[in-house]
């Protein structure tokens, strides 16, 4: 297959997993440009109280719009030809579209709440359809990933081609990540991989004479296409989500080739979007570990919260690296295709096929509202730094945006009232989800039968005091006798999660004298004892891999490729885990 043929029959995959604005970046970003960001901020906020005091545009949680009407948005730009796959703010004064029209457009905010294109835009270069954009953290530079197989970074200031990444496979690259720090890109596509580049200073791009002299790993785990990437707040890992619904967990410093966590069918249908919270996972907790709050959308249109959890023993009472579910909320009626939080993690946002965007409170767990406009479906959706703009891109070639400032000032007042450091410590994770069936109170069954739309069992259930560990005794001839479940249906739909609470308890029973995978020495297969990363990206067991290079070998064991250099790294993130793992299971 062709790849234009290719390009037409592939669905587009669009996503932005990108960490705001957080500071200016002093040895990239001049005097001149800091005093302009500045001033940008200033001459916002008096127009933001001009706009207000003249009865302008209404935003989210403004109580006193007729008839309590949702908001409109504020600016709508036309540009694109095609279908608008992708939009990223930096900072307060530039926003990015990229497009099925093979452009990327960079637009100023302007007083009023307008946006004006810069000197430079349309940025041309892509020879296929644009399926992601995103802003380096501190804006200077931009990166654009495309359908024709590469994924190019711009000099926001100047608007030139820095470099080209692509690569060997050439297969459509749907989404791209800078992590927080500005020194990594994550990128990830149709090849079933991941891949990492040192995109550290503009200098470095500049002079390097090939793309593969920035690629410092690839990461093959996948089997189906990575449609989402992005980095914790700490830029210290990866996340990955795939089409055939898997999430992964890499970790992004020491080069360890295999995901150090998975979790299996987080999505029915597949992966669409994920982000980090920038809140939380930036401290380190000595106690409890390393936690990180993600948030992923998905095909089965329910947006996912999950407890990413390394190197303590919080959730699931276990040593290694976890992705748990934290909590699921509901709304949207198709598939959500992107979701990010806002700078501060206070506001959540997901996009969706439904042609809307919903904001929630991933503290409180519930719905702030949601953005209209749109005539198909919303492809992607990015906040202003600030929290105080929302745009998004759809399939009808337009980019709306909104105001939603006073809804983020009502989250963050009720939030600093009830804590003065918003987001210092993880919210509350005694959700039914995280629990084994046997550790489900009364209350936690009655609830699984409303959801499953069995609520008329309920009192029966709660009058004879059903929790999760009564609930695995229960047989076919007690729920049709003792607890009134008539229905041959509803009965098998509760036997159900019987047998699967038994299986899944008697799987991990099975595995829990099992290492994982990771753990284990590609050349010995056996536990390692003394990890050391090697120039291809894997790490082995020491004396297994100088045995290896004393026998005169030059290649790489896993790929048979040629080695670029012999040193031998320790690894001493795997060696942490591996020790923990003999503590707990030896």
């Amino acid at each position: 297959m062709t790849l234009e043929n290719k390009a037409r029959s592939t669905t587009i995959h669009q996503q932005v997993d990108s960490t705001q604005l957080e500071r200016m970046e002093p040895d990239t970003i001049s005097l001149e440009d800091d005093d302009h960001f500045r001033d940008l901020e200033l001459i916002r906020e008096r127009c933001s109280a001009m706009n207000r005091n003249r009865g302008g545009a209404r935003s989210v949680g403004d109580e006193d719009g007729a008839g309590g009407g949702r908001p409109s948005p504020v600016c709508t730009l036309k540009a694109h030809s095609n279908d608008v796959t992708s939009v990223d703010f930096a900072g307060r004064s530039l926003l990015a579209t990229g497009s099925s029209d093979k452009t990327v457009r960079v637009y100023k905010w302007q007083v009023g709440d307008t946006f004006e294109q810069v000197s430079y835009s349309p940025l041309t270069g892509h020879t296929y359809g644009i399926n992601c954009v995103h802003f380096s953290p501190f804006g200077t530079k931009l990166a654009s990933a495309s359908t024709d197989g590469s994924t190019i970074i711009w000099d926001v200031k100047t608007g030139s081609r820095l470099c080209s990444l692509q690569p060997a496979s050439e297969a459509a690259v749907r989404v791209c990540a800078f992590s927080p720090n500005s020194a990594l890109l994550a990128t990830g596509g149709d090849d079933d991989t991941a891949a990492i580049w040192d995109v550290s200073t503009l200098a470095l791009l500049r002079h390097r004479q090939s793309p593969e002299q920035c690629l410092l790993r690839r990461m093959h785990g996948d089997e189906s296409t990575v449609t989402s990437v992005g980095f914790t707040p700490d830029s210290s890992y990866l996340a990955t989500g795939s089409s055939g619904g898997e999430l992964r967990l890499w970790d992004a410093r020491y080069g360890h080739s295999v995901p150090i966590a998975m979790k299996a069918e987080a999505h029915d249908l597949g992966v669409s979007g994920l982000h980090f919270s920038p809140a939380i996972g930036k401290e380190e907790y000595s106690a409890l570990g390393k936690q990180y709050l993600l948030a992923t959308g998905g095909q089965d249109t329910v947006l996912h919260l999950w407890v990413v959890e390394v190197g303590g023993q919080v959730v699931g009472g276990c040593g290694s690296p976890v992705i748990a579910p934290h909590h699921s909320l509901h709304g949207h009626q198709a598939p959500i295709m992107c979701v990010r939080f806002s700078a501060n993690g206070l506001i959540l946002a997901s996009a969706s096929g439904d042609k809307t965007v919903r904001l929630w409170d991933p503290m409180k767990l519930v719905a702030l509202g949601v953005l209209e406009g749109h005539k198909r479906y919303v492809t992607s959706c990015a906040f202003s730094d600030d929290g105080a703009l929302v745009a998004a891109g759809s399939g009808d070639r337009m980019v709306h945006v909104w105001r939603v400032d006073r809804a983020a000032s009502s989250v963050s007042r009720n939030t600093s009232t009830a804590n003065k450091k918003p987001l210092a410590k993880f919210p509350s994770q005694r959700f039914r989800e995280n629990l084994k069936l046997v550790q489900w109170s009364c209350e936690d069954v009655c609830g699984w039968l409303v959801e499953q739309g069995l609520a008329e069992y309920s009192h029966n259930f709660r009058a004879h005091a059903i929790d999760g560990r009564e609930l695995l005794t229960v047989t076919d001839e007690i729920l049709e006798k003792k607890l009134g479940v008539d229905a041959l249906g509803h009965r098998n739909k509760i036997l159900r999660l019987i047998r699967k609470s038994t299986q899944d308890s008697q799987n991990a029973k099975g595995a829990a004298n099992v290492p994982p995978t990771e753990f284990l020495c590609p050349i010995t297969q056996e536990l390692i004892d003394d990890p050391v990363l090697c120039a291809d990206g894997f790490t082995y067991e020491r004396v297994a891999m100088e045995a290896w290079l004393a026998s005169g070998k030059r290649t790489s064991p896993m790929t048979n490729e040629k080695l670029s250099h012999l040193t031998l790294t320790p690894n001493r993130t795997l060696r942490t885990l591996i020790q923990r793992y003999k503590e707990e299971n030896m």
